[in-house]
């Protein structure tokens, strides 16, 4: 039986007993329980099946591994010691291409320079250089590596959110175009020697493209075979989450890459073990029953919508589920959805009044009251970030939104800047790279990489390729290839997203249209990757500009040097401006859960690190009503944790907000915002 399908009458099968793939992924949304359910399906796998050597590896870089699992996870795989054929491991991606250089870096510079004729000397500072896309490229690379030995039978990877993970899965078809182009080199120098010596004899270049090329052809056959791959599709019953859900399984289905489920997280619903059941056992109150209700909804229409698929449902948990006991426990509580709509249906409508809903949750506990009116205070940039799935998107959407009311003489400009946009579903509109009104003085844009890739090709790439191929420089444009130079920019890497991304910010910036603009940023190492690349990009335009005026009396191009240098200037002043106070403010989005708050302890250091002001936080979804003992457990847990907040929450002034529904974009700045003075 295919894993992707099922019928109705093996539901009684555990989604992953019937896995004997060698490569399962998990991946979803930010922040809906995707590296909680990795970890505890492989234990459960490693438990079921002792002879199965399993690796379980981390693709993202703000991987969750250790905090879920309560250990130390590195970058060396380390058995369990409960569980010895599994072994865990974070990929570093800077220690992963510190070994590729030592292995391939002499061949990779010997094929670069006999593509153009710059010598090695000049290009060997790339290899120093930021690498957009170094996470991806390294992962993939090296689970094929894995793949192709005999080290381990079957690799789990618990991945980045779903932008990045698209991205991850992008890279074959970028690696083949690489390849082909750096077999364009190699047939012209092996054309030059024949012409000149009468033979040729292969060499190191050689042997590197033919070894690449055999792992990369395995890979990509694997990853599109269903008894080698299948990927498993976290999500929670919301809206924004199942929308993303949706569009990402068309993605897959495009890719040929096999789905081999859903897991819908954090259903509030009677599990069969009930000491973590998330039924209150007295008269539930009126915003549990309105969570439950519209939790049903968005299941049936989950239903309705993939029916092929096997879709498993993993109930809320009062207690968060952390440590090798606690995954356990939580992985014997799947229960196949057709299971838990039956039981939903049991359950009578609520016809409480909206207000009624929140109108008894107004927190006794906050920081400050309100965050600033930050027009008024002349910030100019407001980036909103953090783990996913923490509600960045709806703080950010709702701050914007409320500003924008609040000051109708101001421009606003709301950006989503993650590759898997949810600022569209927010809005209920269809957002694109040009931006459109959400209201008469706000504008909303989700940055679409591929189009601002094509203006930047345009103004500087297109010259690079010619000057890297000498042509029009007299006596070279013979011996090398300018086409082959233009292939490979038809095809960026995969991770050029946070450079496009800076361009978007740099363009608004500069064009002096908007008084605030508000970034909906990527998750965590996502959104780091982005923090870091304008000190990357001066580097990348620092170095050409280094080339070029050594060999400008050769190559000319004196207009595109010029701007070069205003880029140059651009990104050293957004560089000085994220770091100015008085323009530019962080807000770190954050939930009261363990594994979350270990992530943003760590975000906070490196937003330290990069000089990045971040004087608030929010914090949100905080379970105030305590009138059934769900809802008193559930507050209680998340007091417990707000009262030992590790020493890096001690310089921020934390807003809260609790948990409402619905969140809407005015309840959400009620809290946001203090009210305006007449």
């Amino acid at each position: 039986m295919q894993l992707s399908r099922v019928n109705s009458e093996e539901h009684s099968c555990h989604p992953l007993l019937l896995a004997s793939q060698r490569l399962l992924l998990f991946s979803g949304k930010g922040g809906v329980g995707k590296t909680t359910l990795t970890c505890a399906l492989a234990r459960q796998l490693a438990q079921v099946d002792p002879q199965r050597r399993l690796l379980l590896m981390s693709t993202d870089p703000a991987h969750s591994l250790g905090d879920v699992l309560q250990i130390s996870v590195t970058d060396v795989a380390q058995p369990l010691p409960d569980r010895p054929n599994l072994q865990v491991r974070a990929l570093q991606a800077e220690i992963l291409l510190r070994s590729f250089r030592q292995t391939y870096g002499p061949a990779l510079e010997l094929i670069a320079e006999r593509g153009s004729w710059f010598g090695r000397e000049d290009l060997l500072p790339i290899w120093d250089l930021a690498w957009p896309g170094v996470d991806e490229l390294m992962a993939i690379l090296e689970v094929n590596r894995l793949l192709a030995g005999e080290e381990v039978d079957t690799v789990i990877l618990d991945t980045a959110p779903t932008g990045h993970t698209l991205r991850l899965l992008e890279l074959p078809d970028f690696l083949d175009n690489l390849l082909a182009v750096f077999a364009t080199f190699q047939a012209k120098h092996r054309e030059i020697a024949q012409a000149l010596t009468g033979t040729y004899r292969p060499d190191e270049a050689d042997a590197f493209l033919a070894q690449l090329q055999r792992e990369l052809e395995g890979g990509k056959a694997r990853l599109t075979t269903p008894e080698s791959t299948s990927a498993w599709l976290v999500m929670i019953p919301e809206q924004l989450s199942v929308a993303e859900t949706r569009r990402f399984c068309q993605q897959l289905q495009n890719r040929r890459v096999p789905i081999g489920g859903l897991l819908v997280n954090q259903v509030l619903f009677l599990g069969e073990n009930t000491s973590q059941s998330s039924l209150p056992t007295a008269l539930p109150s009126s915003l549990y029953l309105a969570r439950q209700q519209e939790q049903g909804r968005v299941l049936k229409a989950l239903q309705e919508e993939l029916p092929g698929y096997s879709i498993w449902v993993c109930p809320y948990q009062l207690q968060e589920p952390v440590g090798l006991a606690a995954l356990d426990e939580l992985v014997q509580q799947l229960r196949p959805l057709p299971e838990v709509l039956l039981e939903l249906e049991g359950i009578p409508e609520q016809r409480a009044e909206r207000e009624s809903l929140f109108s008894t949750l107004f927190p006794s506990f906050r920081g400050i009251p309100a965050l600033p009116d930050f027009l008024a205070k002349g910030i100019r940039l407001v980036l909103v970030g953090g783990k996913g799935g923490v509600g960045k998107t709806t703080v950010a959407g709702a701050l914007a939104w409320n500003l924008a009311k609040r000051h109708p003489d101001k421009q606003l400009l709301l950006v989503s800047i993650d590759p898997a946009h949810s600022l569209g579903d927010l809005f209920q509109t269809k957002l694109g790279q040009d931006p459109i009104p959400l209201l008469p003085n706000l504008l909303g844009q989700e940055v679409d990489a591929a189009a601002v890739l094509e203006q930047f090709r345009q103004d500087y790439l297109e010259e690079v390729a010619a000057i890297l191929a000498g042509e029009g420089t007299a006596g070279v444009e013979v011996q090398y290839d300018p086409q082959a130079w233009r292939q490979l920019l038809q095809m960026p890497p995969p991770g050029l997203d946070e450079v496009m991304a800076l361009l978007s910010v740099l363009r608004q910036e500069t064009s002096g249209q908007f008084d605030l603009v508000v970034l909906d940023t990527a998750p965590t190492g996502h959104l780091l990757r982005f923090l870091q690349m304008p000190q990357a990009l001066e580097g990348w335009v620092s170095l050409a500009l280094k080339l070029w005026l050594k060999y400008r009396d050769v190559v000319g191009r004196s207009e595109w040097a010029q701007r070069m240098r205003e880029l140059l200037a651009q990104v050293r002043q957004l560089r000085q401006q994220l770091q100015d106070p008085q323009l530019v403010t962080f807000i770190p989005v954050f939930n009261p859960e363990q594994a979350v708050l270990a992530e943003t302890e760590r975000l906070l250091a490196e937003l330290d690190a990069l000089g990045i002001p971040h004087p608030y936080a929010v914090l949100n979804r905080v379970w105030l009503e305590d009138s059934t003992p769900f809802g008193e457990a559930l507050r209680r847990r998340h007091q417990t944790l707000l009262a030992q907040l590790p020493q890096p929450f001690s310089q921020q002034a934390i807003l809260t907000i609790p948990f409402l529904h619905p969140p809407s974009l005015e309840n959400i700045g009620s809290y946001l915002l203090a009210p305006q003075e007449p």
